[in-house]
């Protein structure tokens, strides 16, 4: 222990020292700075991304227009030439003495191409494959207009959303941003999030297989990234729209936006609202030796949720831009859960005897965040420092009473079965982070260096209450706690990149975390603490055979720590023979990743190994004596796995897109709940078609299809099945409105998952309301140019652990 304390009081000093250095180099580095701008036109046409460079005697700086030609940069005070070019064809040269602000106005070139066809023969982008990211830009797409964050999740090449659950195809656990920022939810809550932000407000997601060291080191198959639009230059835009979908319940949503840009203020807001019901089935086999259990559940929920956003960002000076960001989500959800389980008699079929639950929940989530920022760029070739500083607050309280039975083979109650009970819980979670970056760009190579804090303060009360032979509710002091929970991380971080030639380019990092932690159950008056210093290295080489032809090869480690509530050792009763239970001693997974990649065209391979140690889980255990099925938090397994997949982009006709990714996995799996090596083949096939269907583009149509071949995950195994999806999406009014419709597993595919421990086999059969319906219409008005934001908050490591 002292040896580790040690290590913290170093790691902790050279975090100090580290941004004291840091501090220094960037009040060095401060120089006098000018900014050039000016529009790039051709007759009465502006042109977009046309490439222009600045010259100087130890300078050479390249960039490109924007979508309406204009161009816009910060550069030091010297002489410089200007050059304009065309497919590589200088069209315009210039010398400029940038010794003040310059705007050049509009600079009118002449090129060799005829403009307009070069306009109608490009494409807008859909897929993309960068050196450690995947990139589908969702506003180019059918599939996900009209929908929500999560549908468009669905329609990534790569992403898995399965029993609501998201994840990456071939990984076992992935960390979720939005804006490069986290989302602070469990799974089920961030879905119910993801569910109320519509698609108007998205540009791309990224999927992240191998994260560089500049991000945090949580999530072991690595981050997916939503990226929402930001607008343009002196401009403004708004969004109205609703959506009303029936699935075996009806939902309707409702958002709006409005968005500014006008000299130095950047304003942003979004507001998304609604009202969901839901109808899920939970169909639960055991077949023990003696005895078969059907267990028939199902919960029948419905939610009021509210999200919202306000972002204001100024510009102090051309190379000074601070900003903030408040989002708010609350949602109200409650539902009904009765349950009936019937015991068979293995050998004769005949029914022994019932047990009959019924629960009712109540809960409220409120979750406000809050980010403050400073960008201040050093130079004009691309040196830049950001801070940020983060505060989130969560609040879950909820409330849920619960009943249970047994009858008998006659289904008469028996008596004194009859138990009863409530259980009361309050959760809260503070986080308080701050980072700062360095991009420093240097002759030799670019470097990328930072430094983060995060503290984490969770608390969960629970109260709960039994019925006595009166009937009345009595507090019961074995099953209620109070648990606190504190964890401090600190990190630092260096990465660098470089290309030797124009055919290949290396990127590594190296980020080091140190974690303390601190579990305290005033019941059990039990004191857990931890504390590790560990280290994440990533590598990235690439290897460009020709302009269109690559090769990559992709290491990264990482860590995936408990979620908050897992760490509660409080006892939730279920029924007389099943309770779920936290574990306060879990410890963080880690997990290696590998890949090798190949580029050709619109032509994407990948070949991968993970290896992951002290994977956290609920273990559903199976107690063939006593029938007792208990969900408990534990370090349950290592696991290997090996796979290939392919994404390919083709347009057989100029008026038909198809996206089509195909995955094939072999894993094996090693279980402290059985002494059984599990292994096994997994493979999917998801094709994505969008179809132009008028010269005018204002008719499309998607059809879309999903088929699971058959999974082995640890030791769980999933039967095959598959999913079919249409849409289509109509413009009017200018292309200002939106109307769309689609069908959502049209066919009902089903999903069954078993296990097999100690000799008994289980199989879930769980129906998950996913066939529907839904009608969407969106107004936008005002510039409906819009580009991204992309910038990197500082609460990533705590994402999707509350």
């Amino acid at each position: 222990m002292h040896f580790c304390q040690k290590n913290i009081i170093m790691a902790k000093f050279i975090l100090y020292l580290f941004i004291c250095i840091m501090m220094c180099i960037s009040t060095i580095a401060f120089t006098q700075n000018h900014r050039l701008t000016g529009i790039i036109t051709e007759g009465q046409n502006s042109l977009p991304y046309t490439n222009l460079s600045l010259t100087a005697n130890d300078t050479i700086l390249r960039f490109t227009t924007d979508d309406d030609g204009k161009f816009d940069i910060v550069v030091p005070q010297k002489d410089y030439q200007f050059d304009v070019l065309f497919f590589n064809e200088v069209v315009y040269h210039s010398i400029i003495i940038l010794n003040k602000d310059i705007d050049l106005g509009n600079v009118e070139i002449t090129t060799f191409a005829n403009l307009d066809e070069i306009v109608i023969q490009a494409h807008k982008k859909i897929v993309e494959r960068k050196a450690d990211r995947f990139i589908f830009y969702v506003e180019n797409t059918t599939s996900s207009s009209g929908g929500t964050a999560l549908d468009a999740l669905k329609n990534t090449p790569g992403v898995i959303v399965n029993n609501q659950n998201i994840g990456i195809s071939g990984k076992n656990s992935v960390l979720v941003l939005i804006d490069d920022k986290p989302t602070y939810m469990n799974q089920d809550e961030l879905i119910h999030y993801l569910e109320s932000i519509s698609t108007a407000n998205l540009s791309k997601i990224e999927v992240i297989t191998t994260p560089p060291a500049k991000y945090e080191a949580e999530g072991n198959s690595g981050i997916i990234n939503i990226i929402t639009k930001k607008i343009n230059q002196n401009s403004w835009n708004s969004t109205i729209g609703a959506m009303y979908q029936r699935s075996r319940r009806n939902e309707h949503q409702y958002n709006a936006g409005f968005n500014l840009q006008k000299n130095k203020i950047t304003l942003r807001t979004s507001v998304n609202f609604g009202f969901k019901r839901s109808l899920i089935n939970w169909n639960n086999d055991i077949y023990y030796k003696d005895a078969f259990w059907q267990n028939e559940d199902y919960s029948d929920a419905k939610n009021n949720n509210l999200n919202a956003l306000f972002a204001l960002d100024y510009q102090i000076a051309n190379n000074w831009k601070i900003g903030g960001k408040t989002s708010v989500y609350t949602i109200r959800f409650s539902d009904i859960q009765p349950q009936i389980t019937t015991v068979f008699d293995h050998e004769n079929g005949k029914i022994q005897q019932f047990f009959k639950n019924n629960a009712t929940s109540d809960h409220k989530t409120s979750q406000s965040v809050y980010n403050i920022y400073s960008e201040y760029l050093l130079d004009s070739l691309g040196k830049k420092m950001t801070v940020d500083f983060d505060f989130v607050n969560y609040h879950s309280p909820s409330n849920r009473v619960f009943s249970y039975s047994t009858f008998d083979a006659d289904n008469q109650l028996i008596l004194n079965s009859t138990h009863a009970g409530t259980n009361q819980v309050d959760i809260k979670i503070r986080n308080f982070s701050a980072k700062t970056d360095f991009e420093l760009p240097l002759k030799f190579a670019e470097f990328n260096v930072g430094a983060r804090f995060s503290q984490s303060k969770s608390e969960n009360l629970i109260a709960a209450f039994k019925q006595n032979e009166t009937g009345e509710f009595i507090y019961d002091t074995d099953l209620s706690n109070f648990f606190e929970y504190t964890e401090n991380n600190e990190a630092l971080y260096l990465s660098g990149s470089k290309e030797f030639s124009d055919k290949w380019s290396v990127h590594a990092g190296l980020r080091m975390e140190a974690t303390q932690t601190k579990g305290y159950s005033r019941e059990n008056d039990n004191l857990h603490k931890n504390d590790y210093i560990k280290l994440f290295p990533s590598v990235y080489i690439l290897h460009h055979l020709t302009d269109d032809k690559s090769v990559g090869l992709n290491y990264s480690r990482r860590i995936n720590r408990p979620h908050y509530e897992s760490l509660n050792p409080f006892r939730i009763i279920n029924n007389e023979f099943s309770y779920n239970e936290g574990n306060p001693f879990l410890e963080p997974a880690f997990t290696h990743n590998i890949e090798l990649t190949f580029t050709y065209k619109t032509l994407d391979s990948k070949i991968y190994f993970s290896s992951l140690k002290n994977g956290v889980n609920q273990a559903s255990l199976l107690d063939p004596d006593t029938k007792e099925n208990n969900y408990i938090w534990m370090n349950y397994v290592n696991s290997k796995q090996a796979g290939i997949s392919e994404s390919y982009t083709v347009k057989p006709v100029a008026w038909w897109t198809s996206i089509n990714t195909f995955d094939l996995a072999y894993s094996e799996a090693n279980t402290v709940i059985s002494d059984k090596k599990h292994t096994g083949m997994s493979s999917s096939l998801y094709t994505s078609n969008d179809f132009v269907l008028n010269s005018a583009q204002t008719l499309f149509v998607n059809i879309s299809y999903f088929q699971n071949f058959g999974e082995t995950f640890q030791n769980y195994k999933l039967k095959p099945y598959a999913k079919f999806y249409a849409s289509i999406k109509y413009l009017m009014l200018d292309k200002k409105l939106e109307l769309s419709v689609k069908g959502a597993d049209i066919f009902n595919g089903r999903e069954s998952v078993s296990q097999e421990m100690n000799g008994i086999k289980q199989r879930f059969k769980n129906i998950w309301d996913t066939q529907r319906i839904s009608v969407t219409l969106t107004y936008r008005f005002g510039n409906t140019n819009i580009k991204t934001n992309e910038r990197q908050t500082s609460n990533t490591d705590e994402l999707n652990r509350i």
